[in-house]
C-alpha cells in the first residue's frame, strides 16, 4: 500500500511497501476518560525536548460506528437526516489514538499548544451504522515549516481487512528549534472565484456541545478562562467541527460513496460569533473556505471532491 498520497510530497516515500505492516504493533484496548487524557496533558507541559525519530509504532483499537453517536454528531456539523454516517465521522474514531500517540513518553512536546495545521481524509467506499472497523494510527514523520515543527500522524480504518477510510493530520509546535524534516507543503488550492453559500452562527456552548459528542475536550474550546490562558480572547470552535460542518453544506441530503477533504486551517473562529461559508463553482473538485462575518478573514481552506452513492 502506498503512503497516504495528499498533499503531495510532504512525506518522503516509505522505505517498505506497508509501513503500517513494518512497525511494532499496539493495541489501545479502552479509550481513557476525557478527564484523564486531559490530567496526562497538562502533565506534558514539562516537556522541552528537540524533535528526534518518530516513534514507529502502530496504534490500533476497535470500534463500532454507534448509530446514536452517529446521528447526535451529523445533527450537530449539519449532515442532512439522509446522509447516513458522515464521511467526517471516523476520525472521532481515530482521535484518542492521536492522542496516545502524543502522550508517549517519547514525543519531545507538549500536547497542549499544538496547532491542528491541515487535515486530509478520504472515504472510499460508503459506511454504515454498526459497521465493525480496525482503526490505526501512526506517526508519518516531522516536517519542516517555517513556524516551527510540523509533523504528519496517518490515520485508517479496515472494514473486514479492507482499507475503508484514511486521513493525515498535521499538527504544529510554534517556535520549536532543530527543526527536522522534508519542506511541509501547504494544501495547494485553485484560485477560482468564491460565492456565499451560508451564513453561521456559532453559539457560545459550540465548543461544550461538540466536545461532549467527540470527546475532545480540550479546555480552549470550552472554558472562557482556558482560552484567556492560552491568549484567545474567547473560546475558539474545534477546527474539526468547522471542517465538517462546510462539509455538511455543500453534500446532497444522501450518502456519499468517496469523498476527498483536504482542509488547512487558517485563523481561529471565536465562541460566540459567526461565520461565512464560501464555495467556488460546483462540479469536480470544489475550492471552500469559511471566513469570518465580514467575509475577509479565513478560518479554513481548502477542497472538496465526493461521488454520491449510487
Amino acid at each position: 500500500m502506498e503512503a497516504f498520497p495528499i498533499p503531495a510530497g510532504n512525506i518522503a516515500p516509505a522505505p517498505d511497501p506497508d509501513p503500517w505492516r513494518a512497525a511494532p504493533q499496539e493495541t489501545l484496548k479502552a479509550v481513557p476518560a476525557a478527564g484523564a487524557i486531559r490530567r496526562r496533558a497538562l502533565a506534558t507541559l514539562l516537556r522541552r525536548g528537540a524533535a528526534g525519530a518518530p516513534d514507529p509504532v502502530v496504534l490500533r483499537r476497535r470500534a463500532v460506528i454507534d448509530a446514536r453517536r452517529a446521528h447526535a454528531y451529523a445533527a450537530l456539523c449539519g449532515f442532512g437526516e439522509r446522509c447516513g454516517i458522515p464521511p467526517t465521522f471516523p476520525h472521532l474514531l481515530g482521535f484518542p489514538l492521536h492522542m496516545a500517540l502524543l502522550l508517549r513518553p517519547g514525543f519531545p512536546f507538549p500536547v497542549i499548544g499544538l496547532v491542528h495545521l491541515e487535515n486530509t481524509i478520504r472515504q472510499h467506499v460508503r459506511l454504515e451504522s454498526a459497521d465493525a472497523l480496525e482503526i490505526e494510527a501512526r506517526f508519518a514523520g516531522w516536517l519542516a515549516h517555517d513556524k516551527g515543527q510540523a509533523l504528519a500522524i496517518d490515520t485508517r480504518a479496515l472494514r473486514a481487512g479492507s482499507l475503508v477510510w484514511e486521513s493525515r493530520s498535521v499538527y504544529l509546535r510554534l517556535g520549536a528549534r532543530d527543526i527536522r524534516g522534508r519542506p511541509h507543503q501547504p494544501v495547494a488550492t485553485p484560485d477560482v472565484p468564491l460565492s456565499t453559500m451560508l451564513r453561521l452562527d456559532l453559539p457560545a456552548s459550540l465548543g461544550r456541545r461538540y466536545a461532549t459528542v467527540s470527546g475532545d475536550a480540550n479546555p480552549i474550546h470550552t472554558s472562557a478562562a482556558a482560552a484567556r490562558l492560552f491568549g484567545f480572547p474567547r473560546p475558539i470552535a474545534h477546527g474539526m467541527w468547522s471542517k465538517a460542518r462546510a462539509i455538511a453544506a455543500l453534500l446532497p441530503n444522501a450518502p456519499v460513496e468517496t469523498l476527498t477533504a483536504a482542509i488547512a486551517f487558517k485563523t481561529p473562529a471565536f465562541l460566540p460569533g459567526g461565520a461565512c461559508l464560501m464555495a467556488g463553482p460546483p462540479g469536480g473538485t470544489r475550492l471552500i473556505e469559511l471566513r469570518d462575518r465580514r467575509e475577509t478573514k479565513p478560518h479554513l481552506r481548502g477542497t472538496l471532491a465526493f461521488r454520491a452513492a449510487a
